[in-house]
């Protein structure tokens, strides 16, 4: 009976041994598990991609969340996504023009840090959504006509831009 046990363990341990050993062998066949959709970098010849929302070859990947079901949401998230600067003001002049361009040109656009202290009193919201571009949070919000969006933190092109029809008076815009 103990000659049996005995022969039990080489047998368990040899099993288990082999297990571990063929794990590293079955984790390298294995592909990974893809990115989700949203938070895929473009791709890249001859460049290392950035991981989302860090530096990188290409500029910082923001990782961007679209709220709303406006037509154009996916333009909007694309022109998000895809704007090439590591330079935060530059950044928020790029998704300015491009988020208008891919809302039809009929509508206002807001970019705001949301770490600077505002009052928004934007009408006729037809979609809005959160980019973390860096270390920053910026609101983008996408308008009709009416209301007004006022600025009581620091102005300058890293903390905001608008675009549309509007009249600004200092940190005030009305739309």
């Amino acid at each position: 009976m103990r000659r049996m046990t005995s022969l039990a363990g080489v047998v368990l341990a040899s099993l288990a041994l082999t297990a571990v050993a063929a794990l590293p062998a079955q984790a390298a066949e294995r592909s990974p598990a893809p990115a989700p959709a949203k938070l895929s970098a473009p791709a890249t010849v001859g460049a290392q991609a950035a991981k989302p929302g860090e530096a990188g070859a290409l500029g910082t990947v923001p990782i961007v969340s679209v709220h709303g079901d406006a037509p154009f949401k996916g333009a909007v998230e694309s022109a998000l996504k895809n704007i090439d600067t590591d330079d935060r003001g530059s950044y928020v002049q790029q998704a300015v023009d491009r988020v208008f361009d891919a809302a039809g040109g009929r509508y206002n656009v807001m970019v705001f840090n949301l770490s600077q202290g505002y009052e928004n009193g934007l009408r006729d919201v037809k979609l809005y959504a959160n980019v973390k571009f860096g270390k920053v949070y910026y609101g983008v919000w996408i308008f009709g006509a009416g209301g007004t969006f006022k600025n009581t933190g620091d102005g300058g092109w890293i903390n905001w831009g608008f675009r549309g029809w509007f009249h600004r008076d200092g940190g005030t815009v009305t739309f």
